[in-house]
């Protein structure tokens, strides 16, 4: 993995984000993580650094600067990161449990400034540990190591005995609780490794903390290219596959969700597509619906993608009516069996939770490659590229051992939990959302009228110039 630090570059951040140069230079690393998407995808990762600041009444306190929750490192700016008064937040940490209410009350009193962002859910992970600068991605490279059944051997070969593990344990108070255990354990760690999860990399400086979490991805890269990724056995497909142009349309009346089934109205999705080698030698496998039904790489990956993908057959061409009543038998099976693990899950916790839309969010189709399904094209988009960082990981985690993922529990737990739901808001979109529009005399008045009118209700509209002039 490449180190994109250079001194240049940190100068012109201390010029734009000063005169805290510590945050700056957290600052210009944060964005440097989050430029990778091999590292971080979609507001995923957080860093934070400790330091000092005076309050209202002009006493000098220690805080924790860290990422806001939903933020985008690749974006992020000091406004980004709140500050948060230190002392408070690890008195927490005597306590045996804290409810999700508490934490966020915890946090929102904590904050130096009321009106900043919310800080990122892992706030307390961060507090308990005494590095000053602290980074934490989902790298694909490190979650290829922890996902699978080698997972010890594997790690020990990347990282000797410089990283403190953690075993799996639900993101919040948990997961800050089992980290600081496991660094009073290993205290001369330089980073902790998730199960399952992703790394964390200390630092006395930004470029510290920076530099060591390229360094222990790059040894986990060495790793996996040592091992080769896994070369699936492929499936028996047809002699000829149908076109993306035949497929994308079957797929997405396929999926379009009942909004009034007595009025047979549905609200469909936006697909994006995404294929290439890799893409393919993983949808066209023999073993897919094993190594695909296992979970996502990490699990905040569920928000976006659900816990399983569509496995749909392959698309013969010439065959289409046979492909068309193939997916919507798929879609049914798809939705009864998420329905059946909500209502399991739910009962788990004693009842009480809301069920989300049923329908998938990654579709898999051998002989074609995979689809992201979304109200939006950046919903699908996102969904796409979480979907390829899953395709990268099962198949490097597959080179090493057996791949596997959060057990179904975990996975529901994060997709019903009330502070990553929050990250996705509530828009029930717009009527037309979904819709696309043609419209014509683009240069009329009539035209970009109704372009407009169609674009406020969130229909895609391509407007056709057919004027004479």
């Amino acid at each position: 993995m490449q180190n994109r630090w250079s001194d240049a570059a940190a100068a012109e951040a201390l010029k734009t984000w000063g005169p805290d140069a510590d945050l700056a230079l957290q600052v210009h690393a944060t964005r440097l993580l989050g430029a990778d998407k091999a590292l971080v995808l979609h507001g995923g990762g957080n860093t934070s650094l400790k330091g000092t600041a005076t309050d209202l009444t002009g006493e000098t306190v220690d805080i924790l600067r860290i990422k806001g929750s939903g933020r985008d490192l690749a974006a992020i700016d000091p406004a980004g990161m709140p500050a948060l008064r230190l002392a408070p937040l690890r008195r927490l940490a005597a306590l045996a449990a804290l409810s999700d209410a508490d934490l966020v009350s915890a946090a929102r009193s904590a904050l130096l400034d009321a009106a900043a962002p919310g800080p990122s859910v892992e706030m307390l992970l961060h507090a308990f540990l005494p590095a000053r600068f602290i980074d934490h991605t989902h790298a694909n490279a490190v979650l290829a190591l922890t996902n699978q059944d080698a997972w010890e051997a594997a790690c020990l070969a990347a990282f000797g005995d410089r990283l403190a593990i953690v075993p799996y344990a639900m993101s919040g108070f948990a997961l800050a609780k089992a980290a600081k255990a496991a660094i009073e354990a290993k205290p001369d760690a330089e980073g902790l490794v998730l199960l399952r999860h992703g790394i964390f990399t200390f630092g006395d400086s930004a470029r510290q903390a920076y530099d060591r979490m390229i360094e222990f991805v790059s040894l986990a890269e060495g790793v996996l290219a040592r091992a080769g990724r896994k070369a699936f056995a492929p499936a028996a497909l047809p002699a000829a596959i149908a076109p993306l142009a035949q497929v994308a349309p079957i797929l997405r009346g396929a999926t379009a969700l009942a909004v009034d089934p007595g009025e047979n109205r549905h609200r469909p999705f936006v697909l994006d597509f995404r294929g290439g080698p890799e893409v393919l030698a993983f949808v066209n496998g023999a073993e897919l619906a094993r190594y695909a039904g296992e979970g996502p790489g990490t699990p905040d990956f569920v928000i976006r993608t659900k816990r399983l993908p569509l496995v749909l057959p392959a698309p013969e061409a010439g065959r289409l009516a046979e492909f068309k009543t193939a997916a919507r038998d798929a879609v049914t099976r798809y939705v009864a069996d998420y329905r059946a693990y909500f209502a399991r899950n739910n009962a788990r916790h004693g009842g009480g939770k809301t069920e989300l839309d049923p329908m998938p969010r990654v579709a898999l189709v051998p002989g074609l490659g995979l689809f992201g399904l979304g109200w939006s094209r950046k919903e699908a988009a996102m969904a796409a590229d979480f979907a390829l960082a899953n395709v990268d990981i099962v198949g490097a985690a597959e080179g090493l051992g057996r791949s596997l993922s959060v057990s179904e529990e975990d996975a529901f737990d994060i997709e019903y939990w009330s502070l990553e739901q929050a990250k996705l808001g509530r828009d029930a979109g717009l009527p037309l959302q979904g819709h696309v529009a043609v419209v014509t005399g683009g240069a009329s008045g009539i035209g970009a009228a109704t372009a407009k009118a169609f674009a406020d209700q969130g229909c895609a509209v391509a407007v056709l110039d057919l004027d004479p002039e």
